[in-house]
């Protein structure tokens, strides 16, 4: 959507694979070999964006992919259960950041979440980003089988989650190119 080359890299061993109607690359790294040649073409291309979805509660393979990534994001929901796993995960891994996702959008409930933020960013100082990703009513969309609209509700999120995104990445890459040259 932002015209730069994007893949999704499902690997999740339970979750089904579905690319149909998308208009960035589904990717099956299901497998280590396959998650590996997918890493392997990645960083010779250098090129787009390569998504990578931890999921399926598998810790040693989210420090793995961690250590791989250029940008690690750690997605938190407004309750105190998220906050705690988000928590031992930022603690296992310290290039990580924490995103709040889902979030309410309600004026009264927003205001009782931000203290999940602002708990989060004390404890974690420039490793939270503070922008929330509200909660959008998608699931028709999402099993659609295609997502053929360029405007929906979804679709501008994305374009706005990529924005904040690719704002993060920018910082760290400048962080890092000063370090480098600091010596």
């Amino acid at each position: 959507m932002h015209d730069q080359p994007a893949a999704y890299v499902l690997t999740d061993p339970v979750r089904e694979l579905r690319g149909e109607g998308r208009p960035y690359s589904v990717l099956d790294g299901k497998e280590p070999m396959a998650l590996a040649n997918i890493l392997k073409a990645s960083r010779s291309a250098l090129n787009g964006w390569l998504i990578i979805d931890g999921g399926g509660n598998r810790p040693a393979f989210d420090d793995e992919i961690a250590d791989a990534a250029d940008l690690c994001i750690l997605p938190f929901r407004p309750s105190q259960e998220d906050v705690d796993t988000v928590s031992k995960d930022m603690d296992r891994i310290p290039n990580a950041l924490a995103w709040p996702a889902a979030w309410p959008t309600n004026l009264f409930a927003v205001h009782a979440a931000q203290s999940y933020i602002s708990r989060l960013s004390k404890k974690y100082p420039f490793r939270v980003i503070t922008k929330p990703i509200p909660f959008v009513n998608s699931a028709s969309e999402l099993l659609a089988e295609s997502l053929d609209s360029l405007s929906s509700p979804v679709r501008r999120l994305a374009r706005k989650v990529f924005s904040i995104m690719e704002e993060q990445f920018e910082r760290r890459s400048a962080r890092f190119a000063k370090r480098i040259a600091a010596g």
